[in-house]
């Protein structure tokens, strides 16, 4: 009798265990379970991330703009076409300045170039033109010196003249880089440069980028210039929010604008956008595009060309003549083979 009471516990005890053993191996196999989840988890979460930075990069492609004039726009054709081939605008502002900066013309060339972006501005609205999309260029042809706290410097007009494009509705703008004097130290005028790069905008929805550029024809004869072009340009723009504007006329061609582009890169400068023509506003060639192209190069391409081969801007200039000009429907077949290559 006491052996079948022992025996009885016995097997209840064991069977206890049995139970208990079952929960204890249950919950270290659900433990197991979950961690071995995290674990995947934690390997699956990079990949993904990988794979999509991946499609972004494949699906990033060049953005092409041209260059416009106020009068372009009475050419519905021409500019209904572009809109098709979805190219942007970049304004050629037309506007005759006094170069160098003429302080008693200060307030007349301000009001001129106002007039302007306004005739710019009902273009855009008759046109369905976000106004928002479109690139502000600073008057062509003109570079300021930059350095001196008077409100009347090249540094304030342009400050003047992109407040009034901000409030017009405009927010992409090209300057060029300014120019300085010898008689000045390097260091204080870099400076105060750099300050004043930073300082043009204080609205965080601008995007700013600065233009390398060479001596402006209304100072190239002076010798006390100091060209913010080169070195002195890198270290412009080392700690910008502003990026660089490569130009392919100004860089010389097409194969040192890519040696100009990888150094910047090496540097740290941040390009963005290369102006697209070759000896003074004529089209580059397919061939010469294709090259440029071949660098990997992923941002904003703006055709500044319209002068025919046969003649020159120079030309164009004296003459103001059409006739020197590349017609419409052939610029809309140039600007088609760019975006086809």
């Amino acid at each position: 009798m006491i052996n079948l009471i022992f025996a009885g516990l016995f097997l209840f005890v064991a069977a206890v265990v049995v139970i208990f053993m079952k929960r204890i191996l249950g919950l270290e196999s659900k433990e197991q379970e979950i961690e071995q989840s995290e674990k995947s988890e934690k390997i699956e979460k990079p990949i993904k991330k990988e794979i999509k930075k991946g499609t972004k990069k494949e699906n990033q492609k060049n953005k092409f703009f041209t260059t416009v004039t106020v009068s372009d726009f009475e050419d519905a054709t021409y500019i209904n076409n572009l809109k098709k081939l979805d190219i942007g605008i970049e304004l050629a502002l037309l506007t005759h300045l006094a170069g160098p900066l003429n302080v008693a013309k200060y307030d007349r060339d301000l009001e001129s170039l106002k007039k302007e972006i306004q005739d710019f501005k009902k273009a855009f609205e008759t046109y369905k033109i976000p106004v928002e999309q479109v690139r502000v260029h600073q008057p062509g042809g003109y570079t300021y010196n930059w350095f001196g706290t008077n409100n009347l410097s090249g540094y304030d007009f342009l400050k003047d003249f992109f407040a009034f494009c901000y409030d017009q509705g405009f927010r992409n703008y090209v300057i060029h880089a300014p120019y300085g004097v010898t008689g000045v130290y390097q260091g204080i005028e870099l400076s105060d440069y750099k300050a004043k790069i930073d300082n043009l905008f204080s609205q965080d929805d601008v995007v700013l980028e600065v233009e390398e550029v060479g001596a402006p024809y209304h100072v190239s004869e002076k010798t006390n210039i100091r060209l913010y072009k080169g070195q002195l340009f890198e270290k412009l723009m080392k700690g910008q929010r502003a990026t660089v504007l490569l130009d392919v006329c100004e860089c010389g061609s097409v194969e040192q604008t890519i040696e100009r582009l990888n150094y910047l890169v090496s540097e740290g400068c941040e390009v963005t956008t290369i102006h697209l023509h070759k000896d003074k506003h004529k089209f580059l060639t397919p061939d010469e595009l294709g090259v440029l192209l071949k660098t990997g190069f992923l941002g904003n391409l703006v055709n500044e060309g319209f002068v025919k081969q046969e003649s020159s801007f120079d030309e164009f200039v004296k003459a103001q003549s059409k006739d020197c000009i590349v017609p419409n429907d052939q610029r809309i077949k140039i600007l088609k083979e760019y975006i086809e290559i």
